[in-house]
């Protein structure tokens, strides 16, 4: 097959894939894509926390089951009491209750009674706020599996250099968030393409391969990338790479409707802004903080957004007190907004050769497509 009648068969089919689901997908949706990925996340904590427990490893199990409570739990907050506030006041508990139960103070069959049960309420929150239309739509699918692999690509930056895993709790949330992204891409694979199907599957390959040789990140992003582009394909969304400072903006934008919502009283949409701040947007400033020497102010902002501020909306401080922290925040983003800059073309021209580079050997030799 030419390669012009190739794409125009992916074309094809990305646009026939799009009309299957366009009557249950809209913008509208993109609330109940985040908490669904917040959803997704969680469970990948729990994937995280039976690896541990099999390893008999009580410290990092306890990592797992704290993270959805600490962090996750924020996100999805607003929504929850929105839609069903004694589901929230379940969710909550139970979370709460699986750092002491699922834990290796207790049996490990007893362990899995209580992830079993947190799985449950998480299934019954996904079907009561996503619904069970939009949760098994292959699009809404796809778009969580996009919105893993990114996280995932974050934690690793954060989590291993020189070969070496220097931050054990972050290499296996990304590790955890890959493994759920490919769990889910199981339950769409027959439903496109076979060959972007088949080229998914040997990413993936390389992906697992890239965690347990604990690869550079820059490659381990290249074939989490890969699958996120074949991802895009079937969208027929292919996306330019987000601009650092656009997070920064969308940290700005987010934090100034945390003041305004904990100033009008909606103390748990102000956290969830807070904490949306810090999970989507922030984190993915980090790794580049630090390769540019700027890891005392990347952790300087990191405790002021993560810690200091979400505690302070938890223990319902003064508005004024709340809004000095923002603006504190705000203020060093300033400053990152003058240092992210540097991370631009000589870094980018950097990686778009290594990315073809290793997309090319791999096209070579695992790919064979008639030209």
């Amino acid at each position: 097959m030419m390669i012009k009648e190739t794409s125009i068969v992916f074309s094809i089919f990305a646009f026939s894939f799009m009309l299957i689901s366009q009557n249950v997908f809209a913008d509208s949706d993109q609330e109940k894509l985040e908490f669904a990925q917040s959803l997704e996340e969680t469970l990948g904590h729990f994937w995280a926390i039976e690896q541990n427990l099999n390893e008999q490893n009580a410290e990092l199990a306890l990592v797992h089951a704290t993270h959805p409570i600490a962090e996750l739990y924020d996100v999805m907050k607003p929504e929850l009491n929105e839609y069903d506030p004694e589901l929230d006041a379940k969710v909550r508990d139970t979370l709460m209750q699986l750092q002491n139960k699922a834990s290796t103070k207790v049996s490990r069959e007893q362990a899995q009674v209580a992830i079993d049960e947190a799985k449950e309420v998480i299934e019954i929150a996904r079907s009561t706020i996503v619904g069970e239309n939009l949760s098994a739509d292959p699009i809404f699918k796809a778009k969580i599996i996009k919105g893993l692999l990114e996280t995932s690509v974050a934690e690793y930056r954060e989590a291993v250099s020189d070969g070496k895993v220097i931050e054990m709790a972050e290499f296996q949330d990304g590790s955890a968030f890959v493994w759920k992204s490919e769990q889910i891409f199981k339950t769409i694979e027959s439903d496109i393409d076979s060959h972007i199907a088949e080229e998914i599957e040997e990413y993936y390959e390389d992906l697992w391969n890239s965690y347990e040789t604990k690869a550079d990140p820059e490659q381990m992003e290249t074939f989490a990338g890969g699958i996120i582009h074949e991802v895009e394909e079937i969208l027929g969304t292919e996306e330019e790479e987000t601009d650092l400072l656009e997070y920064v903006e969308n940290i700005r934008k987010l934090l100034e409707q945390t003041k305004t919502e904990y100033a009008n009283g909606n103390n748990d949409i102000a956290l969830s802004l807070a904490t949306k701040a810090y999970l989507d947007n922030y984190e993915f400033l980090e790794s580049p903080l630090i390769e540019l020497g700027h890891e005392d102010l990347m952790e300087e902002v990191e405790i002021m957004l993560r810690e200091e501020l979400r505690e302070m909306i938890r223990n319902e401080e003064p508005i004024s007190s709340v809004n000095s922290q923002v603006d504190s925040i705000l203020e060093k983003m300033d400053t990152i907004a003058t240092v992210v800059p540097e991370f631009g073309p000589i870094a980018i021209v950097i990686l778009a050769v290594s990315i073809i580079s290793i997309v090319a050997v791999t096209s070579k030799s695992k790919f064979s497509i008639n030209v």
